[in-house]
């Protein structure tokens, strides 16, 4: 063992330190056991480092053991402390996309979180009839809100988009047929979303037809024979353009109908919502695909619907009952959380009379004028001016925020943004650093030394939130008065 090993205090000694015992009071010891243990190999790996490197921690001479307790023991509570935390810290969103997969995609109407704590503070009848008493479906009332909705014959939930389109595929694809898919509608969304691997996972056999840029309805009639299962997928977070060709959804449905084929249609975010008013084209309602002869819809409920992670499937009746009947739907299940949530969230669309836009955040954010989003965004500037620290500037621009979420591909909504001007790239850096990890954090754009907040994706009372944060981040920069350039302007 070598010298600075050697002064490393052992497990027993760690855990009778006076403040670790007393978080043994508060914590149950077998985690506070692990994090010593943690904290120790830390230390122990830290030691065995090469002796500059040891050296620029501790300095000359190597430390002591009561050194090395001491930095144990505050290595255990600042980690008892971030684990205390929750994870799941609360984020002001500056970055200019709505639907941030990373930060938990569509927000819930404040309703949604009322029922959300009713159902989970409470027994609830999730899987009893209480007319007959017998077992119920846990996902009835999302059918009912889905056929009224949509105009399909069924509906079901599982727990994601992805789940909802493999175990469609699972349960429908034939033993002997082929399921037959456009090339160019292999997508890949995400970081492990690929559709010829997903597909493949369900052991059916594929049939790729068409090319990458031009697929007719002519390509499928070649191919397409009775109890095959045709794949539509809609292309979601990308777009073709140029010389392209597609079959529509309809002259599939009259193709299967004369072969005798199903036809799925992975709709990828869905939507319940035409959003046309907003300048938005190329998302077809989920009503539009069932009507246009759909056998089978596939959306997600954290995206466009507004409402939380969820694959929703409707269609025609005799193929969600061979769907729900598969076993795997079990393991797909959605809890009385999710369930809750997307009730409700249907309910509002429900409630919300044709022409109007239901009461949803992704709407409210919408819905914002861009000169009203000018008027926020000066009026935060004028609170940002005295706390500029030498060198550094700001204004407000024109700016762009899009969807996200895998939606509206290539589209976008007009919006404002501030924009400060660092003295430095390194400057710009270490504010956003900051910034991201304050509490509550701030995620915002930055170019070099421009740090940008985008104010689509912020509500009023977030940005005036953000404003105050990040005036202060400024003033402990060593701000000091200086007219921002819209000022300066006029």
């Amino acid at each position: 063992m070598t010298a600075p090993l050697r002064a490393l205090p052992p497990l027993h000694a760690v855990l009778a330190c006076e403040a670790v015992r007393d978080a043994s009071t508060r914590w149950r010891r077998a985690v506070v056991s692990s994090i010593a243990r943690e904290v120790l190999e830390e230390l122990r790996a830290d030691l065995q480092a090469p002796e500059r490197r040891r050296r620029q921690r501790w300095g000359d001479p190597e430390p002591d053991r009561q050194r090395l307790l001491q930095a144990a023991e505050e290595g255990i509570l600042a980690r008892l402390q971030r684990l205390g935390e929750p994870r799941l810290h609360r984020v002001l969103n500056a970055t200019g996309v709505l639907l941030h997969t990373n930060l938990g995609r569509a927000r819930c109407a404040p309703s949604v979180a009322d029922e959300l704590r009713r159902v989970a503070t409470e027994p609830v009848a999730l899987e009893v009839d209480l007319r007959s008493g017998g077992r119920g479906r846990r996902h009835e009332r999302v059918d009912e809100w889905l056929r009224h909705l949509t105009g399909a014959e069924a509906g079901l939930v599982v727990n994601n988009g992805a789940a909802a389109l493999w175990l469609a595929v699972r349960a429908l694809a034939p033993r002997a047929g082929a399921v037959v898919v456009s090339r160019g509608e292999q997508v890949a969304i995400g970081g492990s979303f690929r559709m010829p691997e997903l597909l493949r996972t369900t052991g059916a056999r594929m049939c790729d037809v068409g090319t990458t840029n031009k697929t007719s309805v002519a390509d499928f009639a070649q191919v397409v024979a009775s109890g095959d299962l045709v794949l539509k997928v809609h292309p979601s977070n990308y777009r073709i353009e140029g010389f392209h060709e597609e079959a529509s959804l309809a002259d599939l449905a009259a193709l299967c109908r004369e072969r005798g084929a199903r036809l799925i249609f992975d709709a990828g975010s869905g939507s319940l919502y035409n959003f046309r008013e907003f300048g938005l084209e190329g998302e077809e309602t989920v009503e539009a695909a069932v009507a246009a002869g759909a056998d089978v819809v596939t959306f997600s409920g954290d995206k466009l619907l507004g409402g939380p992670q969820a694959g929703l499937v409707v269609g025609r009746r005799d193929a969600l009952r061979k769907i729900e009947a598969h076993p795997l739907m079990r393991a797909l299940r959605c809890d009385k959380l999710a369930l809750a949530a997307l009730e409700e969230t249907l309910a509002i669309y429900a409630r919300t009379p044709e022409g109007a836009r239901p009461a949803l955040p992704l709407f409210d954010a919408l819905a914002v004028d861009a000169s009203v989003l000018k008027h926020r965004a000066r009026a935060a500037l004028r609170t940002l001016a005295p706390s500029l620290p030498a060198g550094w500037t700001a204004d407000e621009e024109t700016a762009t925020a899009v969807i996200g979420g895998g939606s509206f591909a290539g589209r976008s909504v007009p919006s404002r943004r501030i924009r400060l001007r660092a003295a430095s790239k390194r400057a710009a850096e270490g504010l956003h650093r900051t910034l991201r990890q304050g509490r509550p954090s701030i995620l915002a754009q930055i170019d070099n030394e421009f740090v940008s907040f985008d104010l689509r994706t912020l509500s009023e009372d977030e940005l005036e939130e953000m404003t105050a944060r990040v005036a202060a981040v400024l003033e402990a920069l060593g701000g000091r008065s200086v007219p921002s350039v819209a000022e300066r302007e006029g």
